[in-house]
C-alpha cells in the first residue's frame, strides 16, 4: 500500500498545487495565558493585594467553566461572588501551593476572603449548578491528584461570606446529571475497584449532600473510562427509563460495560458479565460503548471473528468484527455487526443483507469486505473470497489522499488530520453491491 502511495502521489504531484502554510505565532504566543478581562483584572488585582504578588492563576482543564475566575451569585443575594484559583509560592512541601480564594463587591469593589486549600494537584473541571428548594448555587470543582492517583470532587457553599464544603468524594468518573427525570440533579461518582475496596457507584443529592443510593460493580474493572448516558426500555413494555452505562478498564488491555439505572431513589445494576451470560462484553481497550445508530440507546460492541473463520483454531485468524448489542431484561441483544478500526478513528455498519454474506480481509493498509463461499473453505480454514465488494483506508497524507480519489475512492470524510475514503468496486453483485449514499450514511467517527 505504501508503494501505491507513492505512485499516486506523485501523480497528484503533476495535478495539483498545495497552498503553502506561514505560521507567524510564535511559541511564547501560544503558550501564554489567556488576556483577562477589565472585570478580571479587578479581581485579580484585590486578590494580590490579600495574597502578595507571588501568585499565578491557575485553569481548569475541561468543561464549560475553564477560566481561573469563576464569577457567580454563589448565596443568592443578588451580587456575584469570584472564585479564582492559583498557586502560591511556599516554603515547605507539606502543603499544597494550589489554592482558591472567594471574593465579594463591596461599594463596587472587590474585597479578597479567605483562600482555601485545593483538594488536588491539578483543576480538572469547574461546575456549577442550582441546589433545589434552596437559592444557593453549588459550585463543584474537580481534583485530579499526584501522579495518577484518582481525581476528588469538592461541593462548595456560600454561607455568612464564607465557602463551606458539605460533601467531598473521591471518583475514578464522576457526572452531574438529572438521573431519574425528576428535574433534580444528582451527583454520580463511579470508583474503580482498588484492594481492598470494590469497585462501586453512587449517587448523592445536591440538595441534603447525602448518598442516595450505592451499588457495588465487577472487580475486574480496575478503571472506570466512560461513563454514556440513554434510556432502556421499561420491562412492561410500557416507555423507557434512565439508564447509565460505564466502560471500564479490566486489566491493561481490556475493557468491560456495566449497565445501571435510577429510579425512585434506588441504584441498580441491569448487567454486569457473568459465567452465566452469553456473550460477555470483555473486548479490546479503546471499543467504547456508543448510541451507534443514534436512537437514544446506547449499544455495547462486543467482538467476534469475520464470517468464514473459524474462531479458536490453528488456522489463519480472521479479522475482528464487531457486533453492537442492547440490553433486555439484563441480557445484550444483537442489534448490527460492524468493522471497528479503533486506532484510525471510524466504525463501519454493515448492511443487514451482508449478514453471513461478506467477511472482511486485511490487504496492506486497507480493509476489503468481499462476498465469500458459505459452502466450503480454504485448506488452512480461511474462506474462499469471490467478488471484492468494498474497500476502506485512512491516510493522513492530503498528496496520497487526492491521489486516490483520481483513482476512484471517495472521501468520506475530513478530520483531525485524517483522510477517510472508501471504494466500492464495480464488480460486485448487484444484491450486495453498496450505493454511495449507503456507504457515507455506513460509517461513523466516534
Amino acid at each position: 500500500m505504501k508503494a501505491a502511495f507513492l505512485r499516486w502521489a506523485a501523480a497528484a504531484l503533476l495535478t495539483v498545487q498545495l497552498p503553502a502554510c506561514n505560521f507567524s505565532a510564535s511559541v511564547e504566543t501560544l503558550l501564554s495565558p489567556p488576556r483577562l478581562t477589565a472585570e478580571q483584572e479587578q479581581i485579580y488585582q484585590a486578590l494580590q493585594a490579600s495574597a502578595g504578588n507571588s501568585i499565578s492563576l491557575k485553569y481548569p482543564k475541561h468543561g464549560e467553566h475553564l477560566s481561573a475566575f469563576t464569577v457567580v451569585d454563589l448565596d443568592g443575594d443578588g451580587l456575584d461572588e469570584a472564585i479564582v484559583f492559583y498557586n502560591v509560592s511556599l516554603n515547605t512541601d507539606a502543603e499544597n501551593p494550589l489554592r482558591l480564594c472567594m471574593l465579594k463587591q463591596q461599594n463596587g469593589e472587590w474585597k479578597a476572603g479567605k483562600d482555601y486549600p485545593a483538594a488536588g494537584a491539578e483543576i480538572e473541571r469547574v461546575d456549577v449548578s442550582a441546589s433545589a428548594g434552596s437559592p444557593h448555587t453549588n459550585l463543584i470543582i474537580s481534583y485530579s491528584q499526584v501522579d495518577g492517583g484518582g481525581y476528588t470532587a469538592e461541593v462548595f457553599l456560600c454561607e455568612n461570606g464564607e465557602l463551606v464544603r458539605p460533601l467531598k468524594v473521591p471518583y475514578s468518573a464522576m457526572s452531574l446529571r438529572d438521573l431519574d427525570g425528576d428535574g433534580k440533579t444528582e451527583l454520580l461518582t463511579v470508583t474503580a475497584a482498588k484492594l481492598p475496596n470494590p469497585a462501586q457507584a453512587t449517587v448523592y443529592s445536591l440538595s441534603s449532600y447525602a448518598r442516595d443510593a450505592a451499588v457495588q460493580l465487577p472487580e475486574t474493572m480496575t478503571d472506570i473510562t466512560r461513563l454514556v448516558f440513554g434510556e432502556l426500555p421499561r420491562k412492561d413494555g410500557r416507555g423507557t427509563v434512565p439508564a447509565i452505562y460505564a466502560d471500564g478498564a479490566s486489566g491493561a488491555t481490556n475493557a468491560q460495560t456495566a449497565v445501571m439505572t435510577y429510579t425512585d431513589g434506588v441504584l441498580a445494576t441491569v448487567y454486569t458479565d457473568s459465567a452465566d451470560h452469553i456473550p460477555n462484553t470483555l473486548r479490546p481497550a479503546g471499543c467504547r460503548t456508543l448510541d451507534i445508530d443514534s436512537d437514544g440507546e446506547p449499544e455495547i460492541p462486543v467482538q467476534a471473528v469475520f464470517y468464514g473463520y473459524t474462531a479458536g483454531t490453528d488456522g489463519p485468524q480472521g479479522l475482528p468484527m464487531t457486533n453492537w448489542y442492547v440490553c433486555r431484561n439484563g441480557l445484550l441483544m444483537r442489534e448490527c455487526a460492524s468493522y471497528y478500526a479503533v486506532s484510525d478513528g471510524y466504525i463501519f455498519l454493515m448492511p443487514p443483507r451482508w449478514e453471513r454474506r461478506v467477511t472482511a480481509v486485511q490487504e496492506n493498509e486497507e480493509i476489503v469486505f468481499y462476498e465469500f463461499d458459505r459452502s466450503t473453505q480454504n485448506e488452512d480454514g480461511t474462506p474462499v473470497l469471490k467478488a471484492p465488494l468494498l474497500r476502506l483506508c485512512s491516510v493522513n497524507d492530503p498528496v496520497a489522499a487526492n491521489a486516490m480519489q483520481l483513482d476512484g475512492y471517495l472521501l468520506l470524510r475530513q478530520q483531525n488530520g485524517s483522510y477517510y475514503l472508501g471504494k466500492r468496486e464495480s464488480g460486485a453483485p448487484d444484491a450486495l453491491a453498496l450505493a454511495e449514499n449507503e456507504l457515507v450514511t455506513a460509517m461513523r467517527y466516534p
